[in-house]
């Protein structure tokens, strides 16, 4: 009876062992203790990306321009930046986003569509040709590894603005996943992490070899969305994370320009 009782004891704390998954805290790319994450408020918080593994939870956040991270005798501690150094940096990425976002694409803003081929992930048909006139297409190209497409993806941000068009026949949410192939997507879509996104299983396309990216942007660029117009005129194209009410309307309104 004793033995019997230590084996369920046993076999109850290792249960309970494999059910508690350490969590590991970052902030940027440096990993820090619980304690300063739980200290540190909300609203110094950009960007949460909380990832499952198997066997350990990853949550990072990035500070805003107006904090840093630094270190006192080995201690993580978060600072506010001076005025003086607030006022240069937002000088000096004002210049930089302007040059960013003029060479990371290879198309602007009313230039025709380049054509594209895709596959879809659902069940493998291919697409020549995509772009069919009369009809308004949002490209979300996005990457499982890509940590801002997934936020944007989310769908409260950009599928919430594709939803409110479901109901148009000439609207189309094309989102095109790049590198992965069918099956690493499948394997990502059925992971502990990115059973979250399963939602874009049904609609999402493949971009494996960049092909089609690279028609719009440097290969690689990520996140990147694009609006095609009915006339095949590209309405829209944004480099990087669309979240903020401001990047949502301006999405909604080249959706609507393009019907």
């Amino acid at each position: 009876m004793k033995k019997f009782i230590l084996s369920v004891i046993i076999a109850l704390s290792w249960n309970i062992s494999m059910a508690i998954t350490p969590t590991r805290y970052f902030i940027g790319k440096t990993e820090v203790p619980e304690s300063l994450w739980e200290s540190t408020p909300d609203s110094l918080k950009y960007s949460i990306l909380k990832i499952e593994y198997d066997s350990v939870t990853v949550i990072e956040a990035d500070l805003p321009m107006t904090h840093y991270l630094d270190s006192i005798n080995g201690d993580y501690i978060i600072k506010k930046r001076s005025e003086e150094e607030i006022s240069a940096i937002e000088k000096a990425l004002g210049i930089s986003f302007k040059n960013y976002t003029t060479n990371v694409t290879v198309v602007s803003i009313n230039d025709k569509a380049p054509q594209i081929n895709l596959v879809k992930y659902s069940d493998n048909s291919s697409v020549t040709e995509f772009i069919v006139p009369g009809n308004c297409y949002l490209f979300s190209f996005w990457a499982t590894w890509c940590g801002n497409c997934l936020i944007e993806l989310k769908e409260e941000f950009i599928p919430s603005i594709a939803n409110e068009f479901k109901y148009v026949p000439t609207f189309k949410f094309v989102p095109i996943c790049i590198d992965s192939t069918a099956s690493e997507l499948e394997k990502f879509f059925k992971s502990a992490h990115g059973r979250k996104w399963d939602y874009l299983s049904q609609t999402t396309y493949l971009d494996t070899d960049r092909l089609a990216n690279s028609k719009y942007a440097k290969s690689g660029i990520m996140p990147l969305n694009v609006v095609v117009g009915k006339d095949g005129v590209i309405k829209y194209i944004h480099s990087g994370k669309i979240t903020t009410e401001e990047e949502l309307s301006e999405l909604r309104n080249a959706i609507i320009d393009g019907l």
